[in-house]
């Protein structure tokens, strides 16, 4: 056989093996493409279970409503608290409306947050689960599933309530208020120069 027909040949040979190399090269990128999305996917279920059982453990699903509540009770309770020297004096009917106004307005914001309790809770299981690895999540679990960890979360609400934290807390809704009520007026008076300003009528709501 000649040389150059030889040599031919092999080249088409070479081709022909040569061909699907590409072919096959793309195949097994794929493959490991969709074999890391799937580990991904596994890794973030993995967490998302995790997380699940943290919240369980921490925030059982018939005790949410009350630790919701709660800790809205408590916050609203010091709140008026800290409005009690901007009420007005000698004015017992208006306190009281005032007062009314803040029960209906608790019982409003009670059924709100009724409805979104459920998304509340997924939203913080995906935030566990973003937020600490899958080692982490397992060491939380551990110790939540503890005696020690469960007192942790259902203790809580009484560490909001407690004297101690309680104390604290109220001194700086205290002074926060004291400092809201005149800023407020003054973003009130600004608002209505602005307005006069611009030859419009200011509201007096």
């Amino acid at each position: 056989m000649p040389l150059l027909k030889t040599a031919s040949l092999i080249a088409i040979f070479i081709a022909v093996l040569a061909a699907p190399l590409p072919a096959l090269a793309e195949e097994a990128i794929n493959a490991e493409t969709e074999r890391s999305e799937a580990e991904a996917l596994e890794a973030e279920a993995v967490s998302l279970d995790l997380a699940e059982k943290i919240v369980d453990i921490g925030y059982p699903e018939d005790d949410r409503e009350a630790i919701f509540f709660g800790s809205m009770d408590q916050m609203i309770v010091q709140m008026r608290a800290a409005l009690g020297d901007f009420m007005p004096e000698g004015d017992p009917e208006a306190v009281k409306i005032f007062d009314d106004w803040i029960v209906k307005y608790t019982g409003e914001s009670k059924i709100i947050l009724r409805k979104h309790i459920p998304s509340i809770m997924e939203g913080m299981t995906a935030a566990y689960a973003e937020l600490f690895t899958e080692g982490e999540l397992r060491d939380i679990l551990a110790f939540v599933e503890t005696p020690s960890g469960k007192q942790f979360f259902d203790r809580m609400p009484d560490v909001v309530s407690s004297a101690s934290f309680a104390d604290a807390n109220q001194a700086y809704l205290d002074e926060s208020v004291a400092s809201m009520i005149p800023a407020q007026r003054e973003l009130v008076k600004q608002l209505k120069e602005h307005q006069e300003s611009k030859g419009e009528p200011a509201e007096t709501t």
